[in-house]
């Protein structure tokens, strides 16, 4: 099990978050925890990076609309090296995609969408209606602007960037004693 966790100031008290990160962190179970990197959200996102275990990732998000200055990119760049592929939206219309083919998206109520941006639903994850409509398609959308749909475009790296961690956002090598067994996290050398 891995986990991808958001931190949205002035939705959840600062400490109460870093608790209950901390406390995963504890139990061995891999996570990542990100912030939306709005101008007035970087001295929080600081504070969280200093406050983390240090195996835990910690990654930005680019504002929705927001246009970051090299200097502001920079900045946010590093916290996170990965930034630079969240800065500027990806033109993804007609580029292949893994999104309905061996990635979904799935509402609570069980319907199931190849995207979480494409509204097309497949069927039904309860029922499994959604497998017949299982197949590689090209994305359909003119631009793809959030890494929870960018990071399935073909085109990009960021399986081999990801991997093992794609879902959770954890970059491949980050962290290798997380997820492990109190006892070898204990023992292990990093």
């Amino acid at each position: 099990m891995a986990l991808w966790c958001t931190y949205h100031p002035g939705q959840t008290p600062y400490d109460r978050f870093l608790a209950k990160c901390r406390d995963l962190a504890e139990r061995g179970i891999r996570h990542s925890v990100g912030i939306v990197g709005l101008p007035g959200h970087l001295d929080e996102a600081r504070r969280l990076r200093g406050d983390l275990p240090g195996h835990v990732y910690l990654w930005v998000n680019a504002a929705e609309g927001h246009t970051y200055d090299d200097s502001e990119a920079g900045a946010w760049t590093e916290l996170d090296p990965l930034f630079p592929y969240s800065r500027h939206p990806h033109a993804s219309a007609g580029l292949p995609c893994r999104t309905g083919e061996s990635v979904v998206s799935v509402d609570g109520d069980g319907t199931v969408r190849r995207c979480h941006f494409v509204r097309t639903e497949l069927g039904n994850l309860y029922d499994g209606s959604y497998r017949a409509a299982l197949r590689p398609r090209p994305c359909p959308l003119a631009v793809c602007d959030c890494h929870i749909g960018y990071v399935h475009l073909e085109t990009l790296p960021l399986y081999d960037v990801f991997a093992g961690g794609v879902l959770e956002r954890i970059p491949a090598g980050h962290g290798r004693t997380a997820g492990l067994p109190r006892e070898a996290r204990a023992t292990r050398s990093p």
